[in-house]
């Protein structure tokens, strides 16, 4: 098994790896803010028609919010018409024909999976009042994201949309779940989360409720540009190394460095124990700090021949385990 440790200096990594000697360092985030910002508990109520399942989809997307600062509140009710207009003070959740939403807000869906209206006080102040709408097309987009180049879905639309619900607008950097690109994953980056910090939970909180979170994205950090991972050789002789390329691993705790973080590199397929192939590690890592490179791996000579996904997953506890597991793809081990 291949383990890896870097460190904030160049090191030598311990193991195979392919091509020249890597530093692993990671690397600081730029902090950014924005005007509108909640300053107590923003209680919205979703009307749906039908089922209650995409409340509860859209819920867990919330949930991920709540867990770098606990504002939203969302009800649910079951309705046979939309009981809301832009003006009347409720901050409402639904699902809206693309005829109603011309008649109530004077724009047509397009196409768009989901907006956001929102009143600010003074405009650049407390908000006042935000309507969540949804495609109903969208319903047709819940797909599980396991390879990259990820695809638009209902839960990175919901994710997206609850972040202009938090005062969150377009952000134009690599790995920003508010970019209007619609190829990232459904996860926060430390992007987001430093900038719902400071925009908005700082208000309320100035010191946040310590948070020990480390996520792994296959992206590629980088300002302006996003650069998919991928995997080299497809197939792979038993004995022989695969590369994971342009992957990401971040700190998005808020104020706190996260003590000796670990990574576990396996191979998983459908009904069989997952194989461990190598590990990489930290012996501290910054706050909202990110590192970025390519490492490579040796298929042990015991590996089943077939196909097998690269995952890598974090190897220990946090605050928010949603991004706490990639999948890169697949190989075919000879």
């Amino acid at each position: 098994m291949i383990r890896h440790r870097p460190s904030f200096k160049v090191t030598a990594l311990i193991g195979i790896v392919l091509g020249a000697v890597l530093a692993l360092r990671p690397r600081p985030s730029a902090a950014y803010a924005y005007c509108g910002a909640h300053d107590g508990r923003h209680e919205m109520r979703a009307y749906y028609l039908n089922s209650d399942f995409w409340v509860g989809l859209l819920e867990k997307e919330a949930a991920k919010w709540n867990a770098v600062h606990s504002v939203l509140n969302i009800n649910a009710e079951k309705t046979s018409s939309f009981p809301a207009s832009p003006t009347d003070g409720q901050n409402v959740i639904s699902w809206v024909s693309d005829a109603e939403l011309q008649r109530l807000y004077n724009r047509p869906w397009g196409v768009a999976l989901g907006i956001t209206f929102t009143r600010i006080q003074n405009n650049c102040g407390t908000i006042l009042e935000t309507d969540l709408l949804f495609n109903p097309g969208a319903a047709l987009s819940f797909t599980r994201q396991i390879e990259t180049p990820y695809q638009q879905n209902f839960q990175l639309t919901a994710l997206h949309e609850l972040g202009h619900v938090l005062g969150l607008k377009h952000e134009t950097r690599s790995l920003s779940l508010m970019a209007t690109a619609a190829d990232v994953n459904d996860v926060l980056y430390h992007n987001e989360k430093v900038g719902w910090v400071r925009a908005a939970a700082q208000l309320a909180n100035p010191q946040p409720t310590r948070r020990e979170d480390m996520g792994v994205f296959p992206l590629r950090y980088g300002e302006g540009s996003s650069v998919y991972a991928s995997l080299s050789p497809r197939s792979v002789p038993r004995g022989s190394s695969v590369t994971i390329n342009d992957f990401t691993v971040q700190n998005l705790s808020s104020v706190f460095q996260y003590d000796k973080p670990r990574f576990r590199v396996v191979l998983t397929r459908a009904l069989s124990p997952s194989v461990d192939i190598g590990s990489f590690s930290w012996d501290s890592f910054p706050f909202f700090a990110g590192w970025s490179g390519s490492l490579s791996y040796t298929i042990p000579a015991g590996t089943k021949p077939g196909a097998h996904h690269v995952v890598i997953i974090f190897d220990g506890q946090d605050s928010d385990s949603s991004n706490d597991r990639a999948d890169f793809g697949v190989i075919e081990v000879l």
